[in-house]
């Protein structure tokens, strides 16, 4: 049997217009997934009115580590906003166009969907959330007191995860690539993910936190917390953020 790495090198090799749907004309897919009837939609505070420190490009690299435990903190609502926006944010937006946010995503497809538990965010109750960018919104998805435990058993980052102040959960939706790119779409989506916690580790910096990047994780778990489609939304990255001493 070929090795799977091997198989999903060659399978996704560019250009394979035979698995374009957008050269056969198959309407494409929606942007965002929709939000349900009746969830609560909570629009997030200017991100530019954060104040945030001044952090060179040199001092994010040479200060960036992986943590392996933080202290209790928290993060305002604010500063949420700040990192949902520089990971995943709309910078332009034109009818009928793709618009342009704050990573680059091969094609402007963007598919990848932001989901997030909150353990100690200001203003928010503790949940599980999705970030909407077209709108810099978030909707809930559901409020329990547990999901910081339930994140912790799913990512087997426990005692990090369940201290952190916000735990983010970026999910796959490959169709969106794919659809524009053919099977090159599925290495988009893996590639993307890697950029936004990259764009995650420079924004937290900048508001005094880290982060703990997670990339081991049950899959079937984490399909289950965010009640996924496990054949259409992969749960592909995972980051938590929050800070190893409490300033003072």
């Amino acid at each position: 049997m070929e090795d799977i790495g091997i198989e999903f090198m060659r399978k996704t090799r560019y250009p394979d217009f035979s698995t374009v749907d957008m050269i056969r004309r198959v309407p494409q897919p929606p942007a965002e997934l929709p939000v349900a009837d009746g969830a609560r939609v909570t629009r997030l505070p200017d991100p530019k009115s954060v104040k945030i420190r001044d952090v060179t490009v040199r001092d994010a690299i040479e200060g960036m580590k992986q943590v392996c435990y933080f202290s209790r903190s928290s993060l305002t609502l604010g500063e949420l906003s700040f990192l949902l926006w520089c990971t995943q944010g709309v910078r332009e937006a034109e009818p009928d166009q793709q618009a342009i946010r704050n990573v680059p995503s091969s094609g402007s497809r963007f598919p990848i969907e932001t989901y997030f538990v909150a353990g100690e965010v200001e203003g928010l109750p503790t949940g599980l959330y999705r970030y909407l960018p077209l709108s810099h919104s978030i909707v809930t998805v559901r409020e329990a007191s547990d999901l910081p435990f339930e994140m912790g058993t799913a990512s087997m980052n426990f005692k990090v995860v369940t201290r952190a102040a916000v735990t983010f959960l970026w999910v796959g939706i490959p169709y969106r690539s794919t659809w524009a790119l053919g099977n090159r779409g599925y290495r988009s989506v893996l590639i993307e993910a890697g950029q936004i916690c990259q764009a995650l580790i420079f924004a937290a910096a900048c508001i005094g936190s880290e982060v703990h990047a997670i990339d081991l994780f049950h899959d079937e778990y984490m399909v289950k917390l965010a009640d996924l489609d496990p054949d259409t939304q992969w749960p592909v990255y995972v980051a938590a953020v929050g800070q190893t001493e409490r300033d003072l």
